[in-house]
C-alpha cells in the first residue's frame, strides 16, 4: 500500500529506510513527466524540418554534371541504343496500330519503317559509343535522336 508524502518525509526523518514500495506513485509520476518532456523536444526540434526545406535552393546546390559525367552519359545512352535498337519495329507497329492504319499498311510499311528506324537506332549508339571520349566537352553532348532512349 502505497505512502502519501508526508508519510515519506516522516520515514526519511526517524532514519527509517525507503523501499521501492515506499514511493511508486512519485516513479511513475516522475517517468510520465520525463516522456511528456522528452516528446515536447522532439516536437519542437521536428517543427524545424519544413523551414529547412524551404531554404532548398536547387540551382545553387545541384552541381552542374561534368565532362567526364556528360561523357559517360553519352556511352550509357549509345550502349542503351545499340541494344536496344531493334525494338523499334515492335514499337513503330504499335504506334501506327494506334493511329488507326489500315492492315496493308501496318503488314506492308511499318515492318521497313521500323526496321528502318532500328537501324537509323542501332548506328547512331555505335556513334555515340565511340565518339564518347573524343567529344567537345560543351557542345556534343546532347542526344542525337529523339527520344533519347527507346522506353
Amino acid at each position: 500500500m502505497p505512502y502519501g508524502r508526508l508519510q515519506v518525509v516522516c520515514k526519511r526523518k526517524s532514519g527509517m529506510s525507503l523501499q521501492a514500495e515506499d514511493y511508486p506513485v512519485m516513479t511513475i509520476k516522475r517517468a510520465w513527466v520525463s516522456g511528456v518532456v522528452f516528446t515536447l523536444g522532439v516536437a519542437i526540434l521536428l517543427s524545424s524540418v519544413p523551414v529547412q526545406a524551404q531554404g532548398y535552393d536547387p540551382d545553387q546546390m545541384i552541381v552542374p554534371p561534368t565532362g567526364f559525367e556528360k561523357a559517360l552519359t553519352k556511352l550509357g545512352r549509345g550502349l542503351s541504343n545499340v541494344l536496344l535498337g531493334w525494338v523499334e519495329i515492335p514499337v513503330t507497329f504499335d504506334k501506327k496500330l494506334k493511329e488507326g492504319k489500315p492492315l496493308a499498311y501496318l503488314i506492308g510499311v511499318v515492318p521497313v519503317l521500323g526496321t528502318a528506324r532500328a537501324a537509323i537506332r542501332t548506328s547512331t549508339g555505335v556513334f555515340e559509343m565511340v565518339t564518347f571520349p573524343y567529344s567537345d566537352r560543351e557542345v556534343n553532348f546532347e542526344a542525337i535522336l529523339e527520344p533519347e532512349y527507346i522506353f
